[in-house]
């Protein structure tokens, strides 16, 4: 089943498309991420999922409704801002039983206790003024999982957080997967290849690649072998006389090399490598990283 699924969908203010022809699909369970340069549209698709600004053109699907013609999804869908806002005077449970109050979520004390158990603010009774921005950001999340929701859309949940608050705030949208459907918009490719099972991303309003990251590193990987020996120039030299290479790079103290038969060169390196008598320090294969992938796709486009 589809969580969010959107078809030829169009957003224009007067000359820009903030987006164009967005086919979109998230599956149920999952933890997608939905990346792209700043101003790409991400924000904006967050707010047409959300019903806060109409599309020019096509549909969304919530939760098997059609944004179109229906709000009732909504409350099934948490929702956390980039940057939320709170009243400062509040205490945790104080702020969550004052939503509860005005969303008319059922047996709201026990439902209260479990939320801040999940975030990690159980046993916080300090007011949200003095919160750091890991808190908040952990609290936000409290705020949008209060009515257990099916669906959480969260935009930029760990931008301008601290390592340790963005490591609290991962951990803790990981912690979700499975239970619920987790979309969220970012620009911190780390944070995406640690948690998302699939990934889109956007470039000028448009997905220009959409599936999950094992397969997108597949798609994009090259035959790329480092190599660290302890004679680097004298084997720079040998290793372009022997192998047909299609690249060549000298980095810190490795060498990397892309090559058409990963088998060949595998077999072929320790043997020159003897051969000239040098002693191998390190061989590895390597894989694309996922900033690797969203440059050469966002940059060739």
């Amino acid at each position: 089943m589809s969580v969010i699924r959107t078809e030829g969908l169009c957003k224009y203010f007067k000359d820009k498309k903030a987006l164009e022809e967005l086919n979109l699909e998230v599956p149920k369970g999952i933890i997608f991420g939905y990346l792209g340069p700043n101003g790409a549209g991400k924000t904006t698709t967050i707010r047409v999922l959300l019903n806060l600004a109409k599309p020019t053109k096509g549909t969304a699907y919530i939760l098997g409704e059609d944004i179109r013609k229906s709000r009732n999804y909504l409350r099934k869908v948490g929702f956390l801002p980039d940057v939320p806002n709170f009243y400062n005077f509040f205490t945790a449970r104080e702020f969550l039983s004052f939503i509860a109050d005005i969303t008319g979520i059922e047996n709201p004390k026990k439902r209260i206790e479990e939320t801040l158990d999940l975030v990690g603010l159980k046993n916080e009774k300090s007011r949200i003024g003095t919160y750091s921005r890991g808190m908040k950001q952990r609290l936000g999340l409290a705020q949008a999982l209060l009515p257990d929701p099916e669906l959480l859309i969260l935009d930029e949940p760990t931008s301008s957080l601290d390592p340790q608050g963005r490591k609290e705030v991962l951990d803790l949208i990981f912690s979700l997967k499975g239970n619920k459907t987790v979309f969220f918009s970012t620009h911190i490719l780390t944070d995406v290849e640690r948690i998302c099972d699939r990934i889109g991303i956007l470039k000028e309003g448009r997905l220009i690649l959409e599936d999950s990251i094992e397969n997108i590193k597949k798609r994009y990987r090259k035959r790329r072998v480092l190599i660290e020996v302890d004679n680097l120039e004298k084997f720079s030299d040998k290793i372009k006389e022997t192998l047909p290479l299609n690249f060549l790079e000298i980095k810190d103290n490795s060498i990397i090399i892309e090559v058409s038969d990963i088998q060949y060169t595998l077999r072929e390196i320790p043997k020159l490598i003897v051969q000239n008598d040098l002693v191998l320090e390190r061989l590895e294969i390597l894989e694309p990283s996922l900033e690797d992938v969203f440059l050469e796709v966002t940059s060739g486009v």
